[in-house]
């Protein structure tokens, strides 16, 4: 299995591109690499609820990035 699709696109989150599509591209990243993978439920969830574009606050993009860190560490 490689992680090296899902680190850069991860990344890419976590140097701060908000924007909904670097969450969506995110998530399917992570639909194609871990199927099925129980481990990375939370980061689905979380993304399926990541709405940008409805002016949320900032917070919501900073769960985000804390849920990717922590699927990081239970993936790797």
């Amino acid at each position: 299995m490689s992680h090296d699709r899902f680190l850069a696109a991860a990344q890419r989150v976590l140097d701060g591109d908000d924007s909904a599509q670097a969450a969506n591209e995110l998530k399917g990243v992570v639909l194609d690499t871990y199927p099925g993978d129980e481990r990375v439920d939370d980061l689905v969830e979380t993304l399926d609820r990541y709405a940008p574009e409805e002016g949320g606050p900032d917070t919501v993009a900073e769960e985000v990035r804390t849920v990717i860190r922590e699927t990081i560490a239970r993936v790797m």
